[in-house]
């Protein structure tokens, strides 16, 4: 008789000490689709830069690593943004969905059509960040079709 009561008190325990999953909203929040912007257009400069970089625009891979590292800090915050947001949204499998979304990009940046009219524009946006900084790359991440807003509903 003892045993069975040992054993509920100790599941109970357990059970309150556990921290709780947020419960998903079914949508991100502006700061949250934000973040997921930011990556998305980092994903998409990336391997835009390195493209370019093999024939028309020498340099535009090491000029996005350059940005890239003096702007570490920013991108681990919106990552980690990003991670909770997805975490929260998609508990059983939020790494997979999360993969699953940033190789779909990868994969559509990687077949693109590389002219020199790409790798201009590609050139134009990393010539920009590299002067304004941040705040450019997330304006820029705004002004981009990175189908962020068609993937996801933003809260009200």
């Amino acid at each position: 008789m003892r045993r069975p009561l040992i054993i509920a008190i100790l599941v109970l325990a357990a059970s309150a000490a556990a921290p709780a999953a947020a419960k998903p909203k079914n949508c991100f929040s502006a700061a949250e689709i934000g973040a997921e912007r930011e990556i998305r257009h980092g994903i998409y400069l990336r391997e835009a830069a390195r493209r370019c970089d093999e024939d028309y625009l020498k340099g535009s891979a090491a000029a996005w690593q350059k940005f890239e590292t003096a702007n570490g800090t920013r991108f681990r915050a919106a990552n980690a943004k990003r991670v909770k947001a997805w975490k929260r949204e998609f508990p059983d499998d939020w790494q997979t969905k999360m993969t699953h979304a940033d190789g779909r990009l990868v994969t559509f940046a990687r077949h693109l059509p590389r002219t020199g009219a790409f790798c201009d524009n590609i050139d134009g946006q990393l010539k920009e960040i590299g002067k304004r900084g941040y705040g450019a790359f997330a304006t820029q991440s705004k002004r981009v079709h990175n189908e962020v807003i068609g993937d996801y509903k933003v809260c009200q």
